[in-house]
């Protein structure tokens, strides 16, 4: 369980949200998200929450909370112009809800795409499937919007959203003069799969399976950050054991990620050596992944108010096969590090300066890579992280070269961790759930109203869920999502300024962003 007092929920008046939110910031408040829930017919309003780490409680949350009426419609005042961080998640407000952020610089539609039907707002309690459908004007054909750069000897380049080989939609509009790029307008959510609305439908039960499938890659760390929510919403503990399983599986995620992502990388320069030595490690670790669970994403292990199976048990053969896994990952870095070719393409392209990085709410690897350290594990330990030692890896070049050079330095950090794990597992209980979460315990026992916070930190960076219960307290009424990557694509285009079109692809590699995992 999460401890209550991790979250300090403070309303106040609309006319104080601005100043409110852009004081902590500017104090050095990180946003970690913000969002609305369409609570109407339980308030009487709309609700914006923006969730911040606190400044005054280390590992707690500020969670600035401010009622919006329908006035004509639904407006507050923008803090984006003081929060640069909440730009892509006032806009997201503005489709799902039509909570309208007046004096926000973009107010470009983010999420819905040009034929979906106006003033239709879709995580609207009172909005079915079939308003949706029923609306859609196939006639439609506005056009989006993009901003573009003037000036002679400047040309676009369209790329996507359809691209070659087996990737997810994106459209990438530059602006560039020769091969130097002076602009990129990213335009993303062809995806969009209504998770959110569907967390609502499911129940807390299913809403799991519902997780887990957010994101194939980091397929664990989605359905913990949700479990974690609900539990603390429920007041439930698991037990010790079941913390050290969770966070031995969150780990591995982590491993077998950074491990892909730096062979990708090797794809990136054409070093096709580097690119395979990398997979192959990678298929060992996923083989790891199934032998221990039986699915090879670590599907089907977490339930609320526990795990469902003690991957911890065979002690010695993990070892062994992390002992292989140390030395051939050894080995990899040292074969990959050998080619100048590759190490010299990596070095400058993709710089994300620092102060980018804090101001628009950088997570994970794209933050640490330019000197922000900012890790969970550390600013909001919970799961088993409080009971081993580790190091928190940040670089200071902000490119390529950083982001890779990272994902080593933390991959061998989880190798270590890894290893902590088994043996401070070795000697407890093995009490995987709950003694109130058994089968007979319901999960109506949450109270309507309820809300809580979940999180982890995974590959790509923080995770968020915030759930709040129905007034039945038998179904969420609202399941907020926060991937990482939604964090992180909006700095992409700050990363290719000056850098040259056939440098793009690498760039992005770098990142890993999720394309679906980031549409809700």
């Amino acid at each position: 369980m999460l401890p209550r007092n991790a979250e300090n929920y403070i309303r106040v008046q609309p006319g104080e949200f601005a100043a409110r939110c852009a004081g902590i910031f500017h104090a050095g408040g990180r946003l970690r998200m913000m969002f609305a829930a369409d609570e109407r017919e339980t308030d009487g309003f709309m609700n914006i929450y923006a969730v911040f780490s606190s400044i005054a409680d280390h590992g707690s949350f500020d969670i600035i909370t401010t009622a919006v009426e329908d006035e004509g419609g639904f407006r507050y005042q923008s803090i984006t112009p003081r929060v640069p961080a909440a730009h892509w998640y006032e806009r997201e407000m503005a489709c799902m809800l039509g909570i309208v952020p007046e004096g926000h610089p973009d107010l470009r539609p983010l999420v819905l795409h040009d034929m979906y039907p106006e003033g239709v707002f879709p995580l609207r309690r009172d909005i079915t499937a079939e308003d949706i459908r029923s609306k859609v004007d196939l006639a439609r054909d506005d056009a989006y919007p993009y901003k573009t750069v003037e000036g002679e000897g400047v040309f676009e380049i369209p790329v996507g959203p359809v691209h070659a080989g087996i990737i997810e939609p994106g459209h990438f509009r530059f602006s560039a003069v020769g091969e130097s790029i002076y602009f990129l307008d990213p335009r993303l959510f062809y995806t969009h799969k209504g998770v959110e609305k569907l967390f609502e439908q499911v129940g807390f039960e299913r809403g799991i399976q519902l997780a887990e499938r957010i994101s194939g890659t980091s397929s664990f760390c989605h359905s913990t950050a949700y479990c974690l929510a609900v539990e603390n919403m429920r007041g439930v503990d698991i037990p010790i054991r079941a913390k050290a399983v969770r966070t031995f599986l969150v780990e591995l995620e982590r491993l077998y990620n950074h491990i892909g992502d730096i062979g990708n990388l090797c794809a990136g320069t054409g070093f096709a050596a580097g690119y395979a030595e990398g997979a192959e490690l990678k298929e060992r670790l996923m083989a790891l992944n199934h032998r221990l669970t039986g699915s090879r994403y670590l599907r089907g292990v977490n339930k609320l108010g526990g795990v469902s199976r003690d991957v911890l048990e065979d002690v010695e053969s993990i070892s062994a096969e992390l002992s292989v896994v140390t030395d051939e990952f050894k080995a990899v870095m040292k074969f990959i590090m050998s080619s100048v070719s590759h190490m010299e393409r990596l070095e400058g392209p993709g710089f994300l300066s620092r102060e980018a990085a804090v101001k628009l709410g950088a997570t994970g690897i794209a933050a640490r890579a330019s000197g922000v350290n900012d890790d969970l594990r550390t600013a909001h330990p919970n799961l088993f992280y409080d009971r081993i030692i580790f190091e928190v890896h940040t670089r200071n070049r902000g490119d390529v070269l950083a982001r890779m050079l990272l994902r080593a330095d933390e991959a061998a950090c989880s190798l270590a961790m890894l290893r902590s794990i088994l043996r401070k597992a070795k000697p407890q209980k093995k009490e995987l759930m709950a003694a109130d979460a058994q089968q007979d315990a319901r999960p109506a026992d949450i109270s309507g109203g309820r809300q809580a916070l979940g999180w982890v930190e995974g590959a790509r960076g923080s995770i968020f869920y915030f759930v709040k219960a129905a007034a039945d307290g038998k179904s969420p009424l609202r399941v907020k999502v926060r991937s990482a990557s939604f964090c992180n694509w909006p700095l992409l285009p700050f990363t290719v300024l000056n850098d040259i079109v056939p440098d793009f692809p690498l760039i992005n590699k770098s990142f890993n962003l999720s394309y679906s995992g980031c549409d809700m």
